[in-house]
């Protein structure tokens, strides 16, 4: 009996001393994939985190910024109005016809009035009504640039 029980042990310490035979990828690839997913559960929570604790502007440094964007507009409209000037006062010098400096002129004076009251929008805070001004300005633009961009 001693005969056969020396084998039989022997054979149990090769077979736990012994490397065990896994499917390619399936175990190995597993602390990969986690590490991924975790990596990818932290940004998800930083990102939420800071979205949570973001602070929101109060209505003071909202008056600040509206007053800011107001101050831009009158800016700009204040340019666009010299511009217009500009152009009406070059329209003789541009070798147009009569009818031609006459259309000219007139999209000059409109959009120096256009740019006049987009400055008094600004200036009261009619925010709503920019877009509306802004939108004429550009069509009256565009017809002008259409009908005189050769001269």
């Amino acid at each position: 009996m001693n005969k056969c029980l020396y084998p039989v042990i022997a054979i149990c310490f090769m077979l736990g001393c012994s490397t065990s035979q896994q499917p390619p990828g399936l175990l190995a690839e597993q602390p990969a994939l986690h590490a991924l997913q975790d990596q990818a559960l932290r940004d998800l929570m930083d990102r939420m985190s800071g979205l949570m604790l973001e602070r929101f502007m109060t209505e003071h440094e909202m008056d600040i910024e509206r007053r800011k964007y107001a101050r831009q507009i009158i800016d700009a409209a204040n340019t666009l109005q010299t511009s217009a000037d500009a152009l009406s006062k070059r329209a003789a010098a541009l070798g147009m016809t009569a009818e031609e400096q006459n259309a000219f002129l007139v999209m000059t004076h409109k959009l120096e009035h256009q740019a006049t009251l987009l400055k008094m929008q600004a200036e009261n805070n009619r925010f709503n009504a920019i877009s509306g001004t802004l939108h004429e300005m550009k069509s009256t633009c565009m017809a002008c640039h259409t009908l005189f961009r050769k001269i």
